[in-house]
């Protein structure tokens, strides 16, 4: 696998965007997940950024992030479909095709997933109408989807082309769940997989996957195991790495970026070929 299927997100390194997007670039990652934050970084407003992303000709995996959606009242929903629009009208400016919704962490939510599997259809038809999709993942501290194959059940109950999963193996690994149930989704319903090792350390789970996230190889985590389930799956398409860590938001972007390529040629080189 060449670099070309390597993507990083923005929110692993310190810095200002320019910053980032070049140590990406640099190194010869082809994609990023951006943010609201990203686009709306400068006063000048979001031309800068459209304007960086086109000099570096860096694409955009995936748009983060949708919360707190699926099994609410309706008009709670209604907002949140609200907020949906306003991210797909971002998603616009800069090309993005994928928007990620997170599994719903609100207490007031319900976990039915056979409503859940409703709201993602009606998710999915604005989706459709915007020409974007949605990628739904699964929160190891989510509400009600916490495991990827109960995110596969709603998404395959929504029944929607434009809805489908995005796997993080931070998330599987934390609840040291099964990875076979991965070769049971179709490749075309795997929207991205992110990449995120983790150390051995007895911490709360939003604690450690929001501080101390590291590059495949520096952790405890049997992350080509992972890749092999994903590939036996069929999936192809972009292996995007979301490291949260305070550390690398302090190191310089060069050196972030460096050391990311690192990881991820050496756990892919050392897979034989799907």
């Amino acid at each position: 696998m060449t670099t070309e299927h390597f993507g990083f997100t923005t929110s692993t390194f310190g810095g200002n965007l320019p910053g980032k997007l070049r140590a990406m670039k640099s190194v010869g990652f082809a994609t990023t997940e951006f943010w609201p934050r990203d686009l709306f970084e400068h006063a000048e407003g979001p031309d800068v950024a459209i304007e960086l992303l086109r000099e570096t000709g860096l694409g955009i995996s995936v748009y983060q992030a949708l919360r707190n959606f699926e099994g609410m009242e309706p008009k709670t929903r209604a907002h949140a479909l609200g907020i949906a629009e306003q991210l797909m009208d971002q998603m616009a400016l800069i090309g993005a095709e994928v928007l990620v919704l997170c599994s719903n962490t609100a207490s007031e939510s319900d976990g039915d997933h056979s409503r859940i599997s409703e709201d993602l259809a009606r998710l999915g038809d604005l989706a459709q109408s915007r020409n974007v999709r949605i990628a739904y993942e699964a929160l190891c501290w989510g509400r009600w989807i916490r495991d990827y194959r109960d995110a596969w059940r709603v998404v395959k109950g929504a029944a929607h082309e434009c809805v489908g999963v995005m796997l993080d193996c931070f998330h599987i690994f934390a609840l040291d769940l099964p990875l076979d149930g991965i070769e049971e989704i179709p490749a075309d319903k795997i929207f991205l997989v992110e990449i995120a090792d983790m150390p051995k350390i007895n911490l709360d789970l939003i604690d450690v996957s929001r501080h101390y996230r590291l590059f495949p190889g520096e952790g405890v985590m049997p992350i080509a195991d992972f890749v092999r389930h994903v590939r036996r799956a069929g999936y192809a398409g972009h292996y995007s790495l979301e490291i949260f860590n305070a550390h690398y938001r302090a190191t310089d972007p060069g050196v972030v970026a460096e050391r990311a390529m690192r990881s991820m040629t050496k756990l892919f080189s050392e897979l034989k070929p799907p």
